[in-house]
């Protein structure tokens, strides 16, 4: 199967999204692993992975459970994506900055030098 296929309907289903005034990247994906399912792409190969043991997209919500998940000493997955969206916003900047030192297993002193540890993105009055 061809990956270059699949860049291409992604990127032309991100356009046709943000067209319609939606635009998600994730939402595109959807769209074309439905595809898939459906028989309709028969060129494109896409792997879902349904275990969070490897990935997640924390939310306020599930940022906490993770970020005591990870406190606890339990695992944690191997890719934590905090995105610049609207969701990531909402998750309290000062909790971001502590699961982050802590997962980076940075020093005081890199703490203290604020490169490393902290949240750049913040909710905007136009978020709300």
């Amino acid at each position: 199967r061809n990956s270059l296929r699949c860049l291409e309907l992604w990127r032309d289903e991100i356009d046709a999204m943000t067209l319609s005034g939606r635009g998600r990247d994730q939402d595109a994906l959807r769209t074309i692993y439905g595809n898939i399912e459906k028989g309709t792409e028969r060129e494109c190969e896409l792997v879902r992975m349904e275990n969070e043991n490897y990935i997640t997209f924390p939310t306020p919500r599930t940022f906490d459970k993770l970020a005591k998940r990870d406190a606890s000493g339990a695992s944690s997955p191997t890719l934590v994506h905090i995105s610049n969206s609207v969701f990531a916003k909402w998750i309290d900047t000062e909790a971001q900055n502590e699961y982050i030192s802590r997962v980076l297993r940075l020093s005081e002193e890199e703490r203290g030098s604020g490169k490393y540890d902290q949240v750049t993105v913040k909710a905007e009055q136009s978020d709300m």
